[in-house]
């Protein structure tokens, strides 16, 4: 007998591995804005799974980033990246005077449009994840880096 008790109020769940090179970003958009079309915040959470997906790429040394999206029965919507982590966990920093200016906006982007995120480490392995509440409704969030993963919802 399986145990769902992790999964309830999950209405969906999809899940996904793609290479950890930068031609995946458009791949893992194509998949998630497929799954999420019909949601009022799918624009913001294809948005947000590219940025993160990029920064996995970039500042990890992962062979593969895994991708998770999940619909709750009440409309919510979680979307998580799994990576094998980096040095240093996510957190939105002060911009160097050297940064390129293209670079450097996806945590500040997450921040602005998640009404939830935050990371959890399990070496090998770190998912960071950001959520939207039921009904489309945005509160910003205010924390500069992720929550501990306790406070997912």
């Amino acid at each position: 007998m399986n145990d769902d008790s992790d999964l309830r109020g999950v209405r969906q769940l999809r899940r996904a591995v793609f290479p950890a090179e930068r031609s995946s970003v458009a791949a893992v958009r194509r998949w998630v804005r497929e799954f999420v079309a019909d949601h009022p915040r799918a624009d913001d959470a294809v948005l947000l799974v590219s940025e993160l997906v990029t920064n996995a790429i970039v500042h990890t040394r992962s062979a593969a980033v895994g991708v998770v999206v999940l619909f709750e029965e009440d409309g919510g919507l979680q979307v998580e990246v799994v990576d094998e982590g980096g040095e240093a966990g996510p957190c939105v920093r002060a911009r160097s005077s050297g940064e390129p200016p293209e670079s450097g906006h996806g945590l500040r982007l997450l921040r602005a449009l998640a009404d939830q995120w935050g990371f959890s480490e399990e070496r090998p392995h770190r998912v960071v994840w950001f959520a939207f509440a039921p009904g489309g409704a945005h509160t910003m969030s205010t924390s500069a880096c992720g929550r501990p993963p306790e406070s997912r919802g």
